[in-house]
């Protein structure tokens, strides 16, 4: 269940320290008034953090209508699961043109400092 933060509506509260955390269901309304004090509190975004457990499955997507790619070379894909072409690659025109873009290029001008 998620922690989430409030704080008082219209004035610090002497007796809370400001913020209060509280453990919640997703489903839970918010609070009105503080548990401790009674204060008038809203809640307010704080930080959040997850994590994924495992990787996307490619044959899920492809069951959701996706299509899952994999990097095999330079600019070649080649398709894992899903449907559309089994390998798209781009040509070395445009494989240089992506790399030049990727460059950045720095400019240092003396005159003008």
């Amino acid at each position: 269940m998620p922690i989430y933060e409030y704080e008082p509506e219209d004035r610090d509260c002497l007796m809370c320290d400001g913020r209060i955390d509280v453990i919640q269901s997703v489903d839970e309304e918010t609070l009105k008034y503080c548990p401790s004090c009674g204060l008038e509190v809203k809640r307010i975004i704080s930080r959040a953090s997850f994590s994924m457990r495992m990787g996307p499955d490619p044959e899920k997507a492809a069951a959701r209508g996706f299509t899952t790619w994999r990097k095999s070379g330079v600019g070649v894909w080649e398709k894992v699961a899903g449907e559309g072409v089994d390998v798209m690659a781009g040509t070395s025109e445009q494989i240089q043109a992506v790399k030049d873009e990727a460059k950045p290029v720095k400019k240092l001008d003396l005159d003008a400092i």
